[in-house]
């Protein structure tokens, strides 16, 4: 009988995602228990992730990256001020704390305008480096036009030989 040809591993084995996915559900359960109102402002906090991953077409999800980044950035100084005040009043205030949401909704906010008018201004950026580019060449073109004559159009018009 034939040995059959090892296969490459492709990531890790299903036993270390197992584990993983325990530990990571265990740490949810432990703060949601604890922190219960911070748990409630990251997943507040998340919601304009999560409508950038359903809305973005693209495979890679860089619109919901983008997103999800500026808004955890936002969110870290909030969760770490309601860690500290653990014991004391469990994070509650964050909640009631406008420039808690303003922050988190105007950096996604932010982020969404970075996804989007970042191609737009990149389009017209090289549109106009194009179109400087054709009309120097034109004067180039009509430059030489005037130095050598009209025999050079006629030439520019031929094939390669």
């Amino acid at each position: 009988m034939a040995k059959q040809p090892k296969s490459a591993k492709k990531g890790p084995s299903a036993m270390t995602l197992a584990m993983a996915g325990t530990g990571v559900i265990a740490i949810v359960a432990w703060l949601a228990y604890n922190v219960p109102w911070l748990c409630l402002f990251v997943v507040a906090g998340f919601l304009p992730t999560l409508a950038a991953a359903i809305v973005d077409p693209t495979r890679q999800k860089h619109d919901a990256i983008a997103v999800g980044t500026m808004s955890m950035g936002a969110m870290l100084p909030f969760l770490l001020d309601g860690f500290a005040m653990m014991g004391r009043t469990g994070g509650r205030e964050i909640l009631g704390n406008a420039f808690a949401w303003l922050s988190v909704y105007g950096a996604a906010v932010f982020a969404w305008g970075l996804c989007w008018l970042f191609p737009i201004i990149a389009n017209i950026i090289y549109e106009n480096r194009a179109q400087n580019r054709l009309r120097q060449l034109q004067r180039r073109q009509n430059s030489l036009e005037t130095e050598w004559g009209e025999r050079v159009k006629e030439l520019a018009d031929l094939p390669p030989q």
